[in-house]
């Protein structure tokens, strides 16, 4: 069965969202909607996300309820009939299994999207929009903890392949079934 529902996992600056942007292109002439941890986050405050995001200080902030928000925004877009591409670090072992559950009943697609540190680096300093120390943490935790349907890394690959390889994959499986 073809998945309506493709989850991109990895550490912050790996590419996950340029990623979703260009595998809505090339799922064409299909609408894929994209969203992110970052749709909800980008909501706080912008005193809080200055905090979050400059300082990685996330005392303020209850991520577990922010968390379980994204993945109750992403279960109803599918339910009513929407196709998704949801993006997030998934850092933790229960963090994964509170997301399979909350996706349990759609068919979905698993990507763990994986990139060298120095990389990471590099684009977090280019962007100056996180910490280093966010970016290590994701590098450390993520992507780990789900059962992927495809593992992909974007160190040194052009979006463009990187959407034409899981586009494909995503064919190839659906044909398969």
């Amino acid at each position: 069965m073809r998945p309506n529902l493709i989850v991109l996992d990895g550490p912050s600056g790996a590419g996950k969202t340029t990623l979703s942007k260009a595998l809505q292109e090339t799922l064409l002439p299909e609408n894929w909607l994209y969203i992110s941890i970052d749709t909800l986050v980008y909501a706080l405050p912008s005193s809080v996300l200055t905090r979050c995001n400059q300082e990685n200080d996330w005392q303020s902030v209850d991520v577990d309820a922010l968390m379980k928000g994204a993945f109750a925004c992403v279960d109803a877009l599918v339910t009513a009939g929407n196709s998704v591409i949801f993006d997030a670090v998934i850092s933790t072992p229960t963090r994964a299994l509170q997301m399979d559950l909350a996706f349990e009943q759609h068919e979905r697609f698993y990507v763990g999207v994986n990139c060298e540190l120095a990389e990471l680096e590099r684009r977090t300093r280019s962007r100056e929009d996180r910490t280093i120390d966010e970016v290590r943490h994701g590098f450390a935790t993520s992507p780990l903890h789900l059962q992927y349907d495809l593992e992909i890394d974007s160190t040194s690959m052009s979006v463009t392949e990187l959407a034409t390889i899981v586009a494909a994959t995503i064919h190839e499986e659906h044909h398969k079934a």
